[in-house]
């Protein structure tokens, strides 16, 4: 028999824990949203205790006085047990979240013939003007955005 590999057992374990900590980002989404998003804050459990980790002291002065708010939001969230909060300060707490580009793509002058030709046939009015402005949208320039 084969022993497992260790890496086996510390990657459900971390999954678990990073799961877990998206989770309590997650419930408390609402209150501190935008430090999240920016990537000045992240929450992760330790027992009973909840840990901000905080990129500035003004933020963790605020955390401070959310604090009762903070942990009453958990355990409606159905994290029981949480009994405290503690605060730490780093210079980056975590990456910021990547903001996905959008690209403009374009379509062919014959396949927005194509569209509306089918809108012009097609019975159902709701997916003919859709077709529409489908065709219409790709016929834009990209300066008029």
């Amino acid at each position: 028999m084969t022993p497992q590999r260790i890496t086996r057992f510390i990657a459900r374990d971390w999954s678990a824990h990073s799961s877990r900590d998206r989770g309590v980002e997650r419930a408390l989404d609402g209150l501190a949203g935008t430090a999240l998003q920016a990537g000045r804050l992240a929450f992760t459990l330790r027992e009973d205790t909840l840990v901000a980790i905080c990129a500035d002291r003004g933020l963790a002065t605020e955390l401070r006085f959310q604090q009762r708010e903070l942990l009453k939001t958990l355990r409606a969230a159905g994290f029981e047990g949480i009994e405290q909060m503690r605060i730490r300060l780093t210079q980056t707490p975590r990456p910021p979240e990547p903001t996905a580009q959008l690209e403009r793509r374009e379509i062919p002058d014959s396949a927005r013939r194509i569209l509306t030709d089918t809108a012009n046939r097609i019975q159902d009015p709701g997916l003919a003007r859709a077709l529409e402005r489908l065709a219409r949208a790709a016929a834009e320039s990209p300066e008029q955005d």
